[in-house]
């Protein structure tokens, strides 16, 4: 497993925000054993349960992301992708921000996050 494939495991998980709505890909990319999501200026989301009331109420696809480094841990099982986004309201770009997001291997082989959280930042990040 290369740091690749994780990278690509996040673009899908944006990918889908794209095409489907961000709630529904955060929903869909979340583990079903402890997820937590760090949300700026709220508490946070500490299960998926809670995750699915919050988020099935989200529409809309203001928000876009791109990671810019990944790291696989030796044992194959987690890794983390570091990156950043955009919140947009129509074509107006409204925020600039990071993101850390750890991933978990799940029993199928396919990548779900067990936590995820950012903030914003005066101006775009650039790549590393």
């Amino acid at each position: 497993m290369s740091a690749e494939q994780l990278m690509e495991a996040d673009r899908a998980f944006n990918a889908m925000g794209q095409k489907e709505g961000v709630g529904k890909a955060f929903i869909a990319f979340a583990a079903d054993d402890g997820t937590v999501l760090m949300r700026q200026g709220n508490l946070p989301i500490l299960n998926k349960t809670e995750l699915i009331d919050v988020f099935s109420k989200v529409s809309g696809s203001s928000l876009t992301w791109e990671p810019l480094k990944a790291e696989i841990a030796a044992s194959q099982d987690l890794g983390y992708t570091f990156g950043r986004y955009k919140i947009r309201d129509g074509n107006e770009i409204k925020q600039h921000g990071v993101y850390g997001t750890i991933w978990k291997k799940q029993p199928d082989g396919s990548w779900k996050y067990v936590l995820d959280g950012g903030g914003p930042t005066r101006s775009e990040v650039q790549k590393p």
